[in-house]
């Protein structure tokens, strides 16, 4: 069996509209709230550490992605997690991915309603003068963006297509007034031994790979549109991330980002404490909140065709009502019930959620695909079992370090 990896050599015949299509629902569906959540992990260890275990926990979703893309390919189209896991793993191993689907979009749901509804109701606030706070912030969130996802696949999408020209705009403006604040010595701080600490949230925020069956179907299962699409589409976050945590780790001191990880609020809080431009936080809160809530949309959309998929019902008519209420209400009673819970249900879905869904799960399809099904599909990894082998054992090592952190 040949195996190939990514090169651009490979592409140069092929669709670039497709190429870019694809590229950019990756990108798209990776960048959003975990970025919020990065520096806050990263920066007690330092830029060079964070620089290493990013570029890490990019090149380890780059190569689970594309051990996914293998087995969706063997596979006719339209197939999800749940298919494809009841096919090569059983029934067992069909509840155990559907379970760990549950729980991966629940703890992000959790963690966008504790950061984002007290930063619309401070702007509500502010814009009309209205008092709302505490458990009414929390179910005003929840009526506005319960009230989109309900509408459908269509307000959705221009919903999600303005407040993602805003976030890229507020994220041009940030980075770009905040980088005169950049100081080289808070950049010098260096704590290599506590790297792995990072690595939960950093899972959470390169997940991607829930839109490869159906990019897959849209690409009409063009491989290599497809490897392109997987390696540029989670190039363009890395540096995102990155340049992310470059303005942020040599900006704002660490006593502000240490009190802003203590109180579970996302990073762009810990902005308030930068010298110089007084309207670089105000633009860190509006940017916080449409990388929030363009994440919770998305989330939002996947888990009301998970939970009707489930249930055997329609996502439409009467029952979108009540599938709207189950992916709601449950996060917004978690989040109102302890609001400083973001940096921490950021790590669980993270540790969790994406280490098993995102990382073991394609191992174990590739490989009882591979060795036990003998599929003689084309490998989209080099050195087979070993590489196998590596990635399932560091998935194991991330969640037992979640675990760890948790029972600290």
């Amino acid at each position: 069996m040949e195996n190939k990896v990514f090169s651009l050599e490979n592409v140069k015949s092929y669709s670039w509209r497709k190429i870019l299509s694809g590229t950019f629902l990756i990108a798209g569906t990776t960048i959003g709230a975990g970025m919020l959540g990065i520096p806050l992990a990263t920066a007690q260890i330092g830029f060079l550490p964070a620089l290493a275990v990013t570029v890490l926990v990019w090149a380890f979703m780059l190569c689970t992605g594309l051990l996914f893309l293998e087995v969706i390919l063997a596979m006719p189209s339209g197939n999800n997690i749940l298919s494809l896991s009841g096919r090569f793993l059983g029934s067992k191993g069909r509840l155990v991915s559907g379970g760990m689907f549950l729980f991966l979009y629940y703890c992000l749901m959790v963690a966008y309603f504790a950061a984002g509804a007290p930063l619309f109701a401070s702007a509500l606030n502010n814009l009309l003068g209205l008092g709302i706070s505490g458990w009414s912030s929390f179910a005003v969130f929840a009526l506005l963006f319960g009230g989109i996802v309900f509408l459908g696949a269509k307000v959705i999408d221009r919903a999600n297509l303005l407040l993602t020209a805003a976030m890229v705009i507020s994220y041009l403006l940030l980075v770009g007034g905040g980088s005169s604040e950049v100081q080289l010595e808070k950049l010098q701080h260096a704590n290599w031994p506590a790297l792995f600490v990072a690595l939960p949230v950093l899972f959470s925020a390169f997940g991607y790979h829930n839109v490869l069956p159906s990019l897959s179907t849209y690409l009409q299962k063009d491989r290599k549109a497809l490897r392109a699409s997987i390696f540029l589409g989670t190039t363009i976050p890395l540096a995102v991330y990155l340049v992310w945590q470059w303005l942020v780790i040599g900006s704002v001191p660490q006593e502000a980002i240490a009190a802003t990880l203590s109180r579970g609020e996302p990073v762009t809080q810990a902005l308030e404490s930068v010298t110089g431009n007084p309207w670089i936080f105000l633009i860190g809160q509006y940017f916080a909140f449409f990388a929030l809530v363009t994440s919770l949309l998305g989330v939002a959309f996947s888990l009301v065709d998970f939970l009707a998929d489930g249930l055997k019902v329609s996502s439409s008519g009467k029952w979108r009502s009540f599938l709207t209420v189950a992916t709601f209400i449950p996060p917004m009673l978690c989040a109102g019930w302890d609001p400083t819970v973001f940096d921490r249900a950021l790590g669980i879905a993270g540790g969790l959620g994406e280490a098993f869904l995102n990382g073991l799960l394609p191992v174990a399809l590739v490989w009882i695909s591979r060795y036990v099904h003998q599929n003689r599909a084309e490998s989209e990894l080099p050195y087979g079992k070993a590489s196998l082998l590596a990635l399932g054992a560091f998935s194991v090592f991330v969640m037992f370090l979640e675990a760890f952190l948790l029972l600290k």
